[in-house]
């Protein structure tokens, strides 16, 4: 098995804000892995990263309105030579499609975790993901 790099990890979360802001589903689909499961900013239990990715597409990927991330210093910890957890602030700002319409969706100081490592093709993906807010 291949090893993964700090490197890699914050290369591979710069790549997934871009697909998520770019809103290229087929890419951001793409990074979870087929057994992976994560917890949105705003939901209660957790879900499929790849149901995820399809929740993101419906909420955001319809409106014109354009999708602005940026993302704090990518603070990565190895576990092993080919897993690691990324964590990291984020701001986003976004339309989101809603059942009575459209909302403004504006997070300061979100929080993210995601654990990358090598699914059994050897490709490096998002195994578990956290996405959550401060307490205001």
């Amino acid at each position: 098995m291949p090893e993964i790099s700090p490197e890699t990890v914050r290369s591979e979360v710069a790549r997934f804000w871009n697909a998520f802001s770019a809103k290229n589903v087929e890419v951001l689909e793409d990074f979870y892995a087929h057994v992976s499961v994560g917890f949105g900013s705003s939901s209660t239990r957790s879900e499929p990263g790849r149901l995820s990715a399809t929740r993101r597409q419906r909420e955001y990927f319809g409106s014109s309105s354009p999708i602005r991330a940026q993302v704090s210093q990518v603070d990565v910890v190895m576990i092993g030579e080919s897993a690691a957890v990324a964590s990291y602030s984020f701001e986003f700002h976004a339309t989101r499609a809603t059942a009575t319409g459209k909302s403004e969706e504006k997070i300061r100081n979100g929080r993210a975790t995601q654990v990358f490592a090598f699914d059994p093709d050897g490709r490096v993906r998002i195994f578990h993901e956290h996405f959550s807010l401060p307490a205001t």
